[in-house]
């Protein structure tokens, strides 16, 4: 997979249509390393609106994309639009944690 910035406006969008959606910001695997990536949840399901517009069992989304819960940041609704109010972006907001679209590997400290 590579860096889709859209990745961040798409989870935007489902955010904003739904008050029970949280947005996610994580590293993936990706090409020769890593890759920052978002999507929305809602519940279960997973809404990732680069790869579909139908929500996929978080299950199987994050066995698909290899997604590790120590490499993601999860913002519940009302913190994620303060801090894209704050910031002035739609992420990412972590900025030590993500501190560039890709890597070739991570630092230690993950």
């Amino acid at each position: 997979m590579h860096f889709k910035e859209q990745s961040f406006a798409a989870a935007m969008e489902v955010c904003s249509e739904n008050e029970q959606a949280q947005v996610v910001h994580a590293w993936i695997p990706g090409g020769p390393g890593f890759v920052l990536h978002a999507w929305a949840e809602i519940e279960d399901a997973v809404y990732d609106l680069t790869h579909s517009r139908h929500p996929e069992r978080r299950e199987e989304y994050y066995a698909r994309m290899n997604v590790s819960e120590k490499l993601l940041r999860r913002y519940g609704r009302v913190e994620y639009f303060s801090l894209m109010a704050e910031t002035g972006s739609m992420g990412p907001f972590d900025l030590d944690f993500f501190f560039a679209h890709q890597v070739s590997m991570l630092p230690k400290k993950e």
